[in-house]
């Protein structure tokens, strides 16, 4: 059955191909309770995460992708039934300020989300539809647990206790996936997909995007950072996994008793106790000169892109002569990308911008897109983050709770697909 599945898939996407959207609308791919999935909204997925992964729009990839997109699809379905069921609803301010903070995340001034989506002929209720689902889940999972999440003050003192004991251990800051495996028969699925996701991140796919769309973990919606960490606290199998990692590195599927993670090692640190106080990270407001690449760009073109972004490089004196220049060649991705946290950056434009001279531009840095050229036009001032006594305990407190309810969601999560009627039609 499953290979047939995946037969019957790779014809799907390959007429999606030629453009049959009128006719997508109306093949459908699951019934979810009486709820139809069409093939046009999974292939309307699928270009949304290929899209914000990084992953080469190929037909290979959307095949090997298809059954765990339309899994989360169905897991969509759900939430959004379960919330309806319980009265639960999203205005479009919510959606909105979503929206706003996922163009920030991925360094596009207000609008290029738009933008961004059109050039790739991706519906726009695509994506807000996923967001509402996960709004609308998010409320459901606070209000029906959150009363019975809450943490005690010796707990909290456990936690303080366990980290001024720490101090001058090594901490881990850590990002994951998480791929439950809820029934023995996709066991084999689950592990392909986790190696996959693997083979996509080395070959320069964005981790956290990846995070953002396959893993189950309540992570997922923070690009999969858990935070800094010792070994120790993440449980025996990830802990093994955790010291064998280097900054940068990533882990191969760790089994568990829910399923796999993927651990990726961001940065590591020696932990400072509860006195020292932490370093903010570093904000600053950059300028970027984006010269697209079209998929499948042979060496000349790449060779041609990178030459043609050194010359304004070279050229460029200040923000306003980068932005000038994005404005001549007519690129919209092209422009001031605001206030950013070097935290939120991605690996290699971090990279780039650690310790470059203010106005001063960068070296042409090939994406999948395209060739960048960034300019720091401004650097805040790193400040000391001082947390008081009482600041120490909330952060703490938020934290066991959020992995209280994490918990409890993946429980009912577990509960609502045991319960309902999918019936998969590919």
């Amino acid at each position: 059955m499953k290979r047939l599945f995946v037969c019957v898939l790779a014809l799907v996407l390959t007429l999606v191909t030629g453009g049959a959207r009128a006719q997508d609308t109306l093949r459908i791919a699951a019934v979810v309770n009486d709820e139809i999935i069409s093939v046009y909204d999974l292939n309307m997925r699928l270009s949304l995460v290929v899209a914000f992964s990084g992953l080469p729009n190929t037909l290979e990839t959307r095949q090997r992708l298809g059954p765990q997109v339309l899994r989360s699809l169905i897991d969509d379905e759900l939430k959004r039934q379960e919330a309806t069921r319980l009265g639960i609803s999203v205005s479009e301010g919510e959606v909105e300020n979503a929206l706003r903070r996922l163009e920030k995340v991925n360094g596009l001034d207000r609008g290029g989300l738009d933008r961004f989506l059109a050039s790739r002929k991706i519906q726009k209720s695509s994506l807000t539809t996923q967001i509402e689902s996960e709004i609308a889940w998010r409320k459901l999972v606070q209000g029906r647990f959150g009363a019975l999440s809450q943490v005690s003050n010796e707990e909290i003192d456990e936690v303080l206790s366990e980290i001024e004991s720490n101090k001058g251990k090594p901490e881990y800051l850590v990002l994951e996936i998480f791929l439950p495996v809820d029934k023995p028969e996709n066991e084999r699925e689950t592990l392909s997909l986790a190696n996959r996701l693997i083979q996509q991140t080395q070959a320069g796919a964005n981790f956290q995007a990846l995070a953002q769309n396959f893993s189950k973990s309540p992570t997922a919606e923070r690009g999969g950072s858990l935070g800094w960490n010792r070994l120790g606290q993440l449980g025996n199998e990830l802990d093994q996994a955790l010291a064998k990692l280097r900054p940068g590195q990533l882990s191969p599927p760790v089994r568990t008793i829910d399923g796999y993670y993927i651990l990726y090692l961001r940065e590591q640190r020696t932990a400072r106790g509860l006195s020292n106080p932490e370093t903010a990270p570093p904000v600053v407001n950059l300028q970027q000169l984006f010269l697209p690449l079209p998929p499948g760009a042979g060496p000349a073109a790449v060779a041609d892109a990178m030459e043609g972004a050194k010359t304004f490089s070279d050229k460029a004196k200040t923000c306003q002569d980068l932005e000038k220049m994005g404005k001549e060649i007519g690129s919209p991705l092209s422009g001031n990308l605001g206030d950013i946290k070097t935290s939120a950056l991605a690996p290699q434009q971090r990279d780039l911008v650690r310790g470059l001279p203010l106005l001063k531009a960068s070296r042409p840095l090939r994406t999948k897109d395209g060739v960048i050229v960034l300019m720091v036009c401004r650097r805040d001032r790193v400040e000391k983050l001082e947390l008081t006594a009482a600041g120490q305990r909330e952060r703490i407190a938020d934290r066991l709770i959020n992995e209280r309810m994490g918990l409890a969601a993946r429980q009912h999560m577990r509960d609502l697909r045991r319960a309902a009627f999918v019936d998969i039609r590919l």
